[in-house]
């Protein structure tokens, strides 16, 4: 990452310092080979609206996408909805695909959900933690992220991703290219230009 500075050492110094905190890596949840831990949710949306699940305990050994909605953005809400619309394609093979949406909230949360429910993919499960804006504990979430996208097969984490600033054209492929590592390989589809939709 190249930035422009000044000349003189202070302003030099305070450059090389912010590219270093800048380039420092960004953690969110269980990282690539450790195992998910339980995922206890409620369900939103259809006739599992209100139900109580354990994510992961319901997935097994299949593979499976797991994106933790931190903050309601619109680039999020792009890249989420993208993302699992690829997702969706890679249910004949045994993906399991959810949304869970981290809020103080749960009751606006859920509301707005029904909102946007006819522009959300089809063939995701839709959930909302009980653990509030962190999530559950067990997951070591980073509530300064806006999305943290976990995949994975065999009950362990294969890719994390955990995004600030969540872009579609940047972040969408390598996202979906690890969604077609655990689901037999495949063509990952290139990314038309984003659709303006509401977060």
């Amino acid at each position: 990452m190249l930035f422009r500075c000044g000349f003189g050492f202070a302003t030099l110094l305070m450059c090389v310092t912010f590219a270093i905190a800048a380039e420092e890596p960004v953690f969110s949840g269980p990282q690539v080979g450790e195992a998910f831990p339980p995922l206890p949710v409620k369900l939103v949306l259809g006739d599992q609206d209100g139900k109580e699940a354990d994510l992961i305990k319901n997935a097994g050994s299949k593979p499976l996408v797991v994106i933790f909605f931190h903050t309601r953005t619109r680039p999020a809400y792009a890249l989420t909805r993208h993302v699992m619309e690829f997702a969706a394609t890679k249910s004949d093979a045994g993906l399991a695909s959810h949304v869970v949406f981290l809020t103080d909230d749960p009751t606006e949360t859920n509301k707005w959900v029904n909102t946007v429910q006819a522009q959300l993919p089809k063939g995701v499960t839709y959930a909302i933690s009980h653990d509030g804006l962190e999530g559950p504990g067990s997951y070591g979430l980073n509530r300064n992220v806006t999305l943290t996208v976990l995949v994975g097969t065999e009950g362990k984490v294969t890719e994390n991703f955990a995004l600030i600033q969540p872009q579609l054209q940047a972040d969408g492929p390598k996202i979906m290219k690890a969604i077609a590592n655990v689901t037999g390989g495949g063509d990952v589809p290139a990314i038309e230009p984003e659709r303006r939709t509401r977060p």
